[in-house]
């Protein structure tokens, strides 16, 4: 009843509609570490503090009416928290390499992580507004770190498409990132004897033009409740509607004892179409195919504790040759079912000193042709609520 009261003063415009709902919950993630980096622009260090390290920080409602019949109606509005800073929602423009998750609220939308409406039932559940992509999806199931340290996760950045710089030419958001689509319809099937399917797609919204920036990508997945696996194909369009940017990504993860579960993830996606002549490292290139491997394993040590280790490998072809890789250790310690603490532990490594191979590292390595590798050390403090 606490949490009900509290969405609809937070939604006050709109309390007469949320009274209606049978069910109305107010939920979130606080997250902060303190991180320092070696290795940064002319060889120098960088501490920092930084939100969202070990899960993005954010806050939502979300609720759902029974309808009879096994139909239901139902809404989330979720939108990213830089509580280091106290701002909230973060900007999809697509200039920057990588997300900073601590600089929400420059070009920012509220609700910028999801932000839709829809029905369930037997058939499965259908959303529509803004939706995540099926490939984060697939590859997040069986994320080597978790999702963590999204803003220079390759998984997330390069695979789930959220580096602006990198693509922010294709889809929905008209110049942002591709890790969520505006304007789109999400349909998931119910789980059959443990396996479901996804469809989603994403309007552009060109008059006379249904193709250009548009998404388009369908998904299936397999779980037991413990193990799983999942792939995913997406076509993204450019503008015009004649580029495309196409991307599989696939994850599987399996427990082989009580005490151990392995990872593994690949995606990859390459540009289609006429672009011209190859312009710069980050400009979208004809041709241009970036690759990423993860491999990883958890050992629970007690049920409070728990060790990671991860791997990631990041390579670019087509127009470009450019590699680079991550190492990472972590150890989580869960005070409770709410509250985490964790410490990791982060080496990256670029094929050289270019642009073309630092870049891979999404901001670890400093970018000023000097450094090839970088090590990162963070400590923090994970709430959910």
């Amino acid at each position: 009843m606490k949490k009900s009261l509290i969405a609809f003063a937070v939604l006050g415009a709109f309390a007469s509609a949320a009274s209606a709902q049978s069910n109305v919950t107010v939920y979130g993630i606080v997250d902060a570490a303190v991180m320092y980096t070696n290795n940064q622009a002319g060889g120098t260090n960088k501490a920092v503090m930084e939100a969202g390290q070990l899960a993005i920080s954010r806050w939502g409602i979300k609720g759902s009416e029974d309808l009879g019949g096994g139909l239901k109606a139902n809404f989330n509005l979720e939108g990213t928290l830089a509580n280091d800073t106290g701002a909230a929602g973060a900007g999809f423009g697509g200039s920057n390499l990588t997300q900073n998750f601590s600089q929400a609220g420059n070009n920012s939308s509220l609700f910028d992580r999801l932000s839709w409406v829809g029905l369930s039932g037997s058939f499965g559940a259908v959303t529509l507004g803004r939706n995540n992509i099926l490939g984060v999806d697939s590859v997040g199931l069986a994320d080597p770190m978790s999702l963590a340290h999204a803003g220079t996760n390759p998984n997330v950045m390069l695979v789930g498409l959220y580096s602006g710089a990198f693509f922010g030419g294709f889809g929905t958001n008209q110049g942002g990132p591709g890790l969520r689509q505006n304007n789109s319809v999400k349909y998931v099937s119910p789980f059959i004897s443990g396996f479901a399917g996804a469809a989603m797609y994403g309007f552009g919204e060109k008059a006379g033009e249904m193709s250009s920036s548009s998404y388009a990508g369908l998904a299936g997945i397999f779980t037991d409740g413990t193990n799983g696996a999942a792939l995913s194909f997406a076509k993204l369009k450019d503008p015009t509607g004649n580029v495309s940017l196409n991307g599989w990504a696939g994850g599987i993860k399996y427990k082989v004892v009580p005490s151990t579960m392995l990872r593994f993830t690949y995606g990859h996606n390459t540009i289609e179409g006429n672009l011209g002549a190859p312009l710069s490292v980050l400009s979208p290139n004809n041709n241009r195919k970036i690759t990423v491997i993860g491999l990883g394993a958890d050992y629970a040590v007690s049920d409070q504790l728990t060790l990671t280790g991860a791997y990631y490998n990041t390579k670019r072809s087509g127009d470009f040759d450019g590699k680079a890789d991550q190492y990472i250790g972590m150890a989580k310690y869960a005070f409770s079912k709410r509250t985490t603490a964790y410490a990791s532990l982060t080496y990256a490594k670029a094929g050289s000193s270019a642009l073309k191979d630092t870049t891979l590292a999404l901001g670890i390595i400093g970018t000023d042709g000097v450094q090839s590798s970088a090590t990162r050390a963070a400590f923090g403090v994970m709430h959910a609520f």
